[in-house]
C-alpha cells in the first residue's frame, strides 16, 4: 500500500476541477511530456475531469514538449528540492544546468552586494546529485557543500562567505514566515505592517535584489491583503510591482505563463473598479487618475484575455470572463473620454445695420417720452 501510494504521489497531477483541487493519474502525459523549468506547454483540468495540455507559444518542429511540475518564479535550489521531495528526481533541465552567473535564476536567488549595492552575489554550485536515494536520506548533504566556500559579486571584486550569505537568506525567510503566520491567524492589519516592514528592511536597505522571489511574493501577498482591507489604490500599486518584476527579467517565466496572466487579470479588474469609483471626481487630479486607471485596465485585461485564450482555449469560460471585462473597460474608457470633451462655444451672431441702429432709435424715443411727460 505504501509503495502504491508513493507511485501515485510521484506521478499525480494536481488539477482544479469545478473549483476543487483534484489529484489524478494521466499516463500519456507522464510518458510524453517531460518536466522543464522553462516549459513550452501547460496542463489544465476541465470540468469533466479531463486534463488538457496546450502549448504556450510557438514550438519548433521536432522540439521536445515540456511542462513544469513546480512554480517557476522561485530560487533554483527551491525548485530542485521541491521536485526531489515530491517527484523524486533532481532537475537537470537546461535552465537548472546553466551556470548561475549566466542564468536568470541568479536574480530570484539574489542577495545584493553590500559593497556596490547593485551587483548580485553569485555562488556556483559544484555538487551534482547522482544518487537520489542517498540525498533523500540526508538532504543536508547539499548544505555541506557550502562550507568554506565564497560567493563573488557579479559587478565588483567583493566576496563573502557563503555561510554568511545563507544566514542573510535565513533571516529573510524567518521574517517572511512570521508575517505569513500572522495572516494565518486572521490579523490582516498587523500582517500588512509586517510585510511592508519586510520591504523596507530587505529591499530599501539593498539586502535582497529587487527580483528576489521572496520580495516578489511579499508584494503579491500585500496586494491580496490590501484588497481584502479595501485599500485598492495600494493593492493596484503592489500588483503592478509584481508584474513588472516578473516581466523585467527575460526567461524568468515563459510567454503566456498562466500565473502572470492572472496577475494581469486581477490588476485590470481592480483598476476598472477604482476608475468607476473615482469617475465623479472632476478635478484635474481626479480626471487624470480615472483616465490612468481606465487605460491600465484596458492594457492589463488585453494581456489577460490573450493569455487565457492560449492556456484555456478561445471558447473557454475563463477567456469569456476576461473578454467581458475587457469590453467593459473599453466602453468605460470611451464614454469617460467623451464626457471630458469640451463642447464648442456658440459664436455670437453678427448684428445687422438695423440692430446696430436700434439702440440709438430707442434712446431718442425714450428722450421724447421723457420731454413729453415733463
Amino acid at each position: 500500500a505504501v509503495e502504491v501510494s508513493c507511485i501515485f504521489n510521484t506521478n499525480q497531477f494536481n488539477l482544479s476541477v469545478n473549483n476543487q483541487q483534484v489529484l489524478g493519474l494521466f499516463p500519456v502525459s507522464s510518458l510524453y511530456f517531460q518536466h522543464s523549468c522553462s516549459p513550452n506547454c501547460v496542463y489544465i483540468g476541465e470540468t469533466n475531469g479531463v486534463m488538457y495540455v496546450r502549448t504556450m507559444t510557438d514550438v519548433a518542429a521536432d522540439a521536445d514538449l515540456t511542462i513544469s511540475y513546480v512554480e517557476l518564479y522561485q530560487p533554483r535550489e527551491q525548485r530542485r528540492r521541491d521536485l526531489l521531495l515530491a517527484r523524486h528526481f533532481w532537475c537537470k533541465c537546461r535552465r537548472c544546468s546553466t551556470l548561475l552567473s549566466q542564468s536568470v535564476d541568479r536574480f530570484m536567488d539574489g542577495i545584493q552586494c553590500t559593497e556596490c549595492n547593485s551587483g548580485v552575489m553569485i555562488f556556483e554550485e559544484t555538487k551534482e546529485v547522482q544518487d537520489i536515494n542517498e540525498l533523500m536520506t540526508d538532504i543536508s548533504a547539499l548544505d555541506q557543500e557550502i562550507q568554506g566556500k565564497f560567493a563573488e559579486c557579479e559587478s565588483c571584486p567583493a566576496k563573502i562567505e557563503v555561510t554568511k550569505l545563507v544566514d542573510v537568506l535565513k533571516a529573510a525567510i524567518t521574517d517572511y514566515g512570521i508575517a505569513h503566520q500572522t495572516l494565518q491567524q486572521g490579523d490582516a492589519t498587523k500582517g500588512r505592517y509586517q510585510l511592508e516592514r519586510f520591504i523596507k528592511e530587505y529591499e530599501e536597505k539593498h539586502v535582497l535584489n529587487p527580483h528576489n522571489a521572496y520580495l516578489v511574493n511579499t508584494y503579491n501577498t500585500l496586494m491580496r491583503v490590501c484588497s481584502q482591507l479595501g485599500d485598492l489604490d495600494r493593492a493596484i500599486r503592489y500588483n503592478t510591482v509584481v508584474i513588472q518584476r516578473m516581466e523585467g527579467i527575460q526567461g524568468a517565466v515563459p510567454e503566456n505563463y498562466p500565473r502572470l496572466g492572472e496577475y494581469h487579470m486581477s490588476l485590470g479588474d481592480m483598476c476598472l473598479k477604482q476608475a468607476k469609483k473615482k469617475a465623479s471626481n472632476r478635478t484635474p487630479i481626479g480626471r487624470n487618475t480615472t483616465r490612468k486607471y481606465l487605460k491600465e485596465a484596458k492594457t492589463s485585461l488585453e494581456v489577460a484575455y490573450t493569455t487565457r485564450k492560449v492556456v484555456y482555449g478561445e471558447n473557454s469560460s475563463q477567456a469569456a470572463e476576461a473578454r467581458r471585462l475587457l469590453d467593459e473597460a473599453k466602453r468605460e474608457y470611451e464614454e469617460y473620454s467623451k464626457s471630458l470633451e469640451k463642447k464648442p462655444k456658440k459664436k455670437a451672431a453678427v448684428p445687422t445695420p438695423a440692430q446696430i441702429a436700434a439702440p440709438a432709435n430707442t434712446a431718442a424715443q425714450a428722450q421724447k417720452e421723457t420731454s413729453a411727460s415733463a
